[in-house]
C-alpha cells in the first residue's frame, strides 16, 4: 500500500473538488424531503463515497496503475452496493440466490422434483419475503432458521453452475457457522464482487494494450449492480473481459503461446455455455496471421477448434433450454402462448413482417441505452435518465478520444470487428424474441427480455472501432487516463447516491 500524505490531497484538488461537486449536485438531484428516512445513514455512506473516491483519485496519482486502481474502485463502490441494494431487488436475483443454495447443498444439476420445483433450503423459505427490504429490517443475531427444506419452482436450471460457485460458498458459510439466513445475502454478495474485482483488474493487467477502456466497461454502475448480487451477470461480464484481454495480447503478440491460445478458448467457452451468442467472439481469432503461430498444426487447430466449441456450446443450449419450461417461466409462456418452432415458422412465412420487425433494432438501441441506468424490475424499477444520458457522453467521448497508437486494427478488421458485433447483438435479440415474445408479436422491447446489462462486454470493442487519432492530436487532453478514471468515479457514486435516495 502506498503512504498517503496530506500534501497529495492539493496535488490533485482539482479532481477532489469536481468530485465533490459532482456528489453534492446528484444529492441535490435525487433527494426530496421524502428521502430522508434514515439520515445518519445517507451521511455515513456519502462519507464513504467521498474518502473512497478522493482515495482512489489520490491512488492513481501517485502509482499511474491501471489494473490496481481498477481492483480498489471496484473493490470500494462494490461492496458499497452489496450493503446498501435492498435484498433481491436486482433482476432475478432472488432465482439466482436460489440456484446458489442448490449450489450450497452441493446440486450442481438442479433435479425438478415431482413436476413441482428444487430443493431449496429454510434459509431461503426465511428470506422470501424479505424482498425489497434493507439492511436495516433484519435482524441479523436471531436465530438460524430450521433445517426443512421446500420446492420453489425457479433457479435458472438452464445456466452452468460455476457462476454461483462462490455465491453457493456465501451461503453454505452462512449454514456452517449457523448465523441468521440475512447473513447468507451479503457474504454471497461480497464474495461475488471479490470475484469480480480480481478478474476484471487481472483483465487490465493481462492486456498489454488498451487497459484504461477495459477499466471503464468494468467500473460500468450496471456492471457492478449486477456482480455485486447473486447474478450471474457478474461472471459474464468480468470473464469476457478476461478474453478480451488474452485476445489482446494474443494480437499484440509476435508469437502467439499455444498456453494463451488455450486459455482463450476456454475463456469463450466458459462464458458461451453462459450467453449463447458470445460465441461469436472465437472468430477474433481468424484475424492472427498463420506466421503467428509456432507450428503448422497450432495454426490448423486454431481454425478447427473455433467450430467444435460452436457445435458443443450450441447443443448444450438447445438442451438446456428446454429446461425453462421446469420453472415458474412456464406460466408466462402458456399465457402468452410462447412457442420457439411456431414463432420460427411465423417469422419464415412472413419474411417482409420479419423484415420490419428486425429493422426496428435501431430504435431499441436507444433504450438499451437508457437501460443502462435502470436498477431494478418490476415494483422496485427505478431509473435514471440524467445519469444515463450523461453516462452515453461520457462513454461516446471515450470511444472517439481514446488512441493507442501501439494497438491498432486495420480498416478491414474494423470492420469485421464490427459485423461481429451486430451479430451478437442480433442474435441476442433473436433468442430472446423466440423465448420470450408472444406468437407473431409486432415489436422489440423489454416485455421480450432484451436487456442492456446483456452487451455490456460488447461496449469494450467500441473504443477499438470509433476512436480517431485526428479528434485527439486536436483535443490533445493532458492528463488523459485521470479524467477518465474521475468521471469512472462520478458515475459509480452518482448510481449509489440514486439508490440512497430510492430506498433509504
Amino acid at each position: 500500500m502506498i503512504n498517503l500524505k496530506i500534501e497529495d490531497v492539493f496535488k490533485n484538488k482539482k479532481y477532489i473538488i469536481i468530485y465533490a461537486v459532482f456528489l453534492l449536485l446528484f444529492i441535490l438531484a435525487f433527494y426530496n424531503h421524502d428521502t430522508y428516512i434514515r439520515i445518519k445513514f445517507d451521511l455515513l455512506v456519502l462519507f464513504i463515497l467521498f474518502t473512497g473516491g478522493l482515495f482512489s483519485i489520490i491512488y492513481y496519482s501517485k502509482t499511474k496503475n491501471l489494473h490496481r486502481s481498477c481492483f480498489i474502485i471496484l473493490l470500494i463502490f462494490g461492496l458499497i452496493m452489496c450493503l446498501t441494494t435492498p435484498a433481491f431487488v436486482v433482476c432475478d436475483e432472488i432465482e439466482h440466490y436460489a440456484r446458489s443454495d442448490l449450489t450450497s447443498q452441493g446440486i450442481l444439476f438442479p433435479e425438478y422434483i415431482n413436476n413441482e420445483g428444487y430443493s431449496v433450503s429454510s434459509g431461503f423459505n426465511y428470506l422470501f419475503p424479505f424482498v425489497g427490504e434493507t439492511i436495516h429490517n433484519f435482524d441479523f443475531f436471531s436465530p438460524n432458521a430450521n433445517n426443512n427444506h421446500s420446492l420453489f419452482n425457479g433457479c435458472f436450471p438452464q445456466n452452468p453452475f460455476y457462476p454461483y460457485l462462490l455465491s453457493g460458498l456465501g451461503i453454505f458459510i452462512t449454514s456452517l457457522l449457523n448465523l441468521n439466513p440475512a447473513w447468507s445475502i451479503y457474504i454471497g454478495r461480497i464474495l461475488n464482487i471479490l470475484f469480480y474485482c480480481v478478474v476484471c483488474s487481472y483483465a487490465v493487467k493481462k492486456a498489454p494494450e488498451y487497459k484504461l477502456p477495459l477499466l471503464v466497461v468494468a467500473c460500468i454502475p450496471l456492471a457492478v449492480y449486477q456482480a455485486a448480487s447473486f447474478s450471474a451477470d457478474g461472471f459474464l461480464i468480468s470473464v469476457t473481459l478476461l478474453t478480451i484481454a488474452y485476445y489482446i495480447k494474443i494480437y499484440k503478440s509476435d508469437m502467439v503461446s499455444n498456453k494463451d491460445l488455450g486459455i482463450f478458448f476456454a475463456l469463450i467457452f466458459l462464458v458461451s455455455l453462459l450467453k449463447l451468442p458470445y460465441i461469436l467472439l472465437v472468430f477474433l481469432i481468424y484475424f492472427i496471421k498463420k506466421d503467428k503461430f509456432s507450428s503448422k498444426n497450432a495454426y490448423i487447430l486454431s481454425r478447427i477448434i473455433p467450430l467444435v466449441i460452436v457445435i458443443l456450446c450450441a447443443v448444450y443450449s438447445f438442451n438446456a433450454s428446454k429446461m425453462l419450461k421446469n420453472t415458474i417461466r412456464n406460466e408466462h409462456f402458456i399465457a402468452n402462448k410462447v412457442n420457439p418452432k411456431n414463432q420460427l415458422n411465423n417469422m419464415i412465412n412472413h419474411p417482409m413482417d420479419t423484415l420490419i420487425l428486425f429493422s426496428s433494432i435501431f430504435s431499441l438501441t436507444l433504450d438499451l441505452c437508457v437501460d443502462l441506468f435502470r436498477f431494478s424490475y418490476q415494483m422496485w424499477t427505478y431509473t435514471s435518465h440524467m445519469l444515463a444520458s450523461m453516462y452515453m457522453l461520457f462513454f461516446a467521448f471515450i470511444s472517439v478520444t481514446y488512441e493507442n497508437v501501439k494497438f491498432k486494427l486495420k480498416k478491414r478488421e474494423k470492420y469485421v470487428l464490427a459485423f461481429i458485433l451486430l451479430l451478437i447483438y442480433l442474435a441476442i435479440i433473436f433468442m430472446q424474441y423466440l423465448s420470450w415474445a408472444p406468437f407473431a408479436y409486432p415489436k422489440l422491447d423489454m416485455i421480450v427480455g432484451v436487456y442492456a446489462r446483456y452487451y455490456i462486454p460488447l461496449l469494450a470493442f467500441l473504443p477499438m472501432i470509433f476512436n480517431s487519432k485526428r479528434i485527439n492530436d486536436i483535443l490533445n487532453i493532458k492528463d488523459y487516463n485521470s479524467k477518465i478514471i474521475l468521471g469512472v468515479l462520478i458515475f459509480l457514486s452518482g448510481s449509489i447516491i440514486f439508490t440512497l435516495a430510492s430506498f433509504y
